[in-house]
């Protein structure tokens, strides 16, 4: 059986190729239905249950396993439970946890095909709202569209949350996490592109007024091309790290000798003053070189390495290629904006 595997890694020399200059683009929710997009995710676990609702005390429906393709057709309150069926069917399976499976989408397209299970807070939602947000940081849930205002929670990094209204101009959002709702400062998500078709909200504060310096563009680009060049290589790593313990899954002996390890993206202030949205960039780019190094440190012990060490090695080049990924897709609506 897979699972009761030693997996044996000999010899030295992983190569990995670092190609400078690409960048992915792809589009964000955009309210339109005149092309429906076929959402596919694969297995990426020895096994996973599938279950009646998107709840681990759900009864389990199914079994799925490693490799195996799903069509995704909805979404949970908070994103993290994806509503699948097998490829061709016409009725639903069932729901799987999103960290079982890999799936590169944006979940904020889905459709929000539960609206009940798992709601801990006063207020349900009554209807669905049909706008999401995908959060790319944790972020504080407030009593008003302002940072001064009062506290009520938090938002967990990468939760995709119902969006109910908006400020003026959409620089806060009001979200409804699991029967909670407040505001969320909208810089702390993936940018939606048809952010003012959310309908506003009544009664709102003043936009606060601040002095404006103006920053030549080509200064704010130098900084958006150098994190460019120091993402994209290493999102190519994390690639790289992904097939290389799959295979290493798979029972093929390879090499082990590793690149070495990844330092993080320095920058100083002065650089944040000329490019405020580094501030939010950086730190998760940053977190994506934690993943890819804890990847490669599995590397540093040539010889026999237990199965669940390798998987938890992919895992961790997984979660390095997708936050790279999301600072590069950023970076491109950052760079067109500056344009």
């Amino acid at each position: 059986m897979r699972h009761n595997l030693l997996v044996r890694i000999v010899i030295v020399g992983l190569v990995v190729a670092l190609l400078p200059g690409a960048f992915f683009l792809v589009h964000a929710q955009d309210g339109s239905d005149d092309d429906p997009v076929v959402f596919q995710a694969q297995v990426d676990v020895f096994s996973s249950f599938v279950r009646a609702a998107p709840s681990r005390e759900a009864d389990r429906v199914a079994s799925v396993f490693d490799g195996e393709y799903l069509e995704v057709v909805g979404r949970n309150l908070d994103g993290t439970w994806f509503e699948v069926r097998r490829p061709g069917r016409l009725t639903n399976l069932g729901w799987i946890f999103n960290e079982m499976v890999d799936w590169e989408f944006e979940p904020e397209r889905l459709p929000l095909t539960d609206m009940i299970t798992g709601v801990v807070g006063p207020t349900p939602l009554a209807e669905n709202p049909g706008f999401a947000v995908h959060l790319q940081s944790g972020v504080v849930l407030r009593e008003a569209p302002m940072r001064e205002a009062a506290r009520l929670g938090s938002v967990p990094r990468f939760a995709t949350v119902p969006v109910l209204a908006r400020n003026q101009d959409g620089s806060w959002l009001y979200v409804n996490y699991l029967g909670y709702e407040g505001w969320i400062i909208a810089f702390t998500g993936r940018d939606i592109p048809n952010v003012l078709d959310i309908p506003q909200a009544p009664n709102l504060p003043p936009l606060p007024t601040i002095n404006v310096v103006i920053i030549p563009p080509e200064v704010q680009l130098s900084h958006v091309y150098a994190l460019r060049d120091f993402v994209t290589p290493r999102y190519e790593l994390a690639i790289t790290l992904m097939d290389f313990w799959q295979m290493v899954l798979d029972g093929e002996v390879l090499p082990c000798e590793p690149p070495a390890s990844v330092v993080e993206f320095q920058y100083k202030q002065a650089d944040v003053r000329e490019l405020p949205e580094l501030d939010r960039y950086v730190p998760q780019v940053n977190l994506g070189v934690e993943y890819l190094n804890a990847s490669l440190a599995t590397l540093q012990n040539c010889g026999v390495v237990q199965p669940d060490d390798v998987r938890q090695a992919r895992a961790d080049a997984v979660n390095a290629r997708i936050l790279f990924y999301e600072g590069l897709r950023a970076l491109d609506d950052l760079e067109a904006n500056i344009q």
